[in-house]
C-alpha cells in the first residue's frame, strides 16, 4: 500500500488567478482543469465488521480481489468513512453549455480509503502530512457499497486545476456541496457549477507525491517536498495541520482508537 505525502496551502479566491499563473510558471506546464464528484460513505451499522460480502467481492471483482480483502481487514479493525471519486469533467462542460447531463451508471468510480496520518515526529517536518492510501476502481462502486451496508453521507463536487513536476502533483481545489442529507437519494444529474455555491471563499493548494511504503522511499518523498517548500516559500504559506483534520475513522461500539 503506497504512502500519500503532501503539503497544504490556503489560497484566497481573489488570489486564485495569480496562484495558477505562479504554479504554471514554476512547473513550466499548462494547467489541466478537472471536475470530480466526491461522495462519502459510512457504515449503516457500526456493529457490523468490515465488508459483509467481502468473499463475494474477491470472486466477482477478481482483478481487485486482493484490494477488497485488504480493505475488509482494515474496516474490521476500524470503521472508517470511505470516499468515492467520479471524474465528471466532460459532463460538467456539457452542463455549462446548457445540456441536461447525467452520470453514466457504468462510469468508473474510484473508492479511496486513507489512514490517519502519521503522528508528528523528529523525522517528519510539521508542514508535511503522510498517510497510507488504498484505492479501488470499479464502475459499480455505489452499488457495491450499498450491498455491503454503507450509506451515503455527503455528496460534493470538486473543481480543481492540476500541474505536474516529475513525480509531484500540484492541485488547486475548491468544493461545492450537492447534499449533506444522508436520507436523500443521490441524483445522477450533473449540475452547472454556476448554479451552486462553493463551500468557502478560499481554495486549497496540495503539493503531493505518492511513494512506496518503505522508510527509504517515504524519506525521499519528504525531502523532495521540503526542497519544493523552500523554493516556493515566498509564494505560498504551507500550513502545519493537525493530523486529526484528515482523520476518516468512525468511533463505534468497539471503542475509539486514540488519535
Amino acid at each position: 500500500m503506497p504512502h500519500d505525502i503532501f503539503m497544504t496551502a490556503v489560497v484566497a479566491a481573489a488570489d486564485v488567478a495569480n496562484a495558477r499563473t505562479l504554479v504554471g510558471a514554476f512547473t513550466e506546464m499548462r494547467e489541466r482543469r478537472q471536475f470530480n464528484r466526491i461522495q462519502h460513505f459510512e457504515p449503516q451499522d457500526l456493529a457490523s465488521k468490515g465488508l459483509p460480502k467481502s468473499k463475494e467481492l474477491q470472486k466477482e471483482r477478481a482483478p481487485n480481489g486482493a484490494l477488497w480483502q485488504e480493505l475488509h481487514q482494515i474496516l474490521v479493525k476500524q470503521p472508517s468513512t470511505l470516499q468515492v471519486r467520479t471524474r465528471i469533467t466532460d459532463e460538467v462542460n456539457s452542463a455549462q453549455a446548457g445540456e441536461a447531463v447525467t452520470i453514466a451508471a457504468n462510469k468508473s468510480r474510484v473508492l479511496r480509503w486513507t489512514e490517519l496520518p502519521d503522528p508528528p515526529s523528529s523525522r517528519i517536518p510539521p508542514f508535511i502530512t503522510q498517510r497510507r492510501i488504498l484505492e479501488i476502481s470499479d464502475g459499480r462502486m455505489e452499488q457495491i457499497l450499498a450491498d455491503n451496508r454503507f450509506r451515503l453521507k455527503s455528496d460534493l463536487i470538486e473543481e480543481s486545476y492540476h500541474w505536474w513536476l516529475n513525480d509531484v502533483e500540484f492541485a488547486l481545489t475548491r468544493t461545492y456541496v450537492l447534499s449533506l442529507d444522508p436520507n436523500q437519494t443521490p441524483s445522477q444529474q450533473v449540475p452547472n457549477p454556476a448554479s451552486i455555491q462553493p463551500v468557502s471563499d478560499f481554495w486549497i493548494l496540495y503539493v503531493r507525491t505518492r511513494v512506496d511504503s518503505t522508510p527509504e522511499r517515504t524519506q525521499q518523498g519528504q525531502m523532495h517536498l521540503a526542497r519544493l517548500r523552500d523554493q516556493l516559500d515566498e509564494l505560498f504559506d504551507f500550513k502545519d495541520f493537525d493530523r486529526r483534520f484528515f482523520d476518516t475513522r468512525i468511533p463505534g461500539p468497539r471503542g475509539q482508537v486514540p488519535a
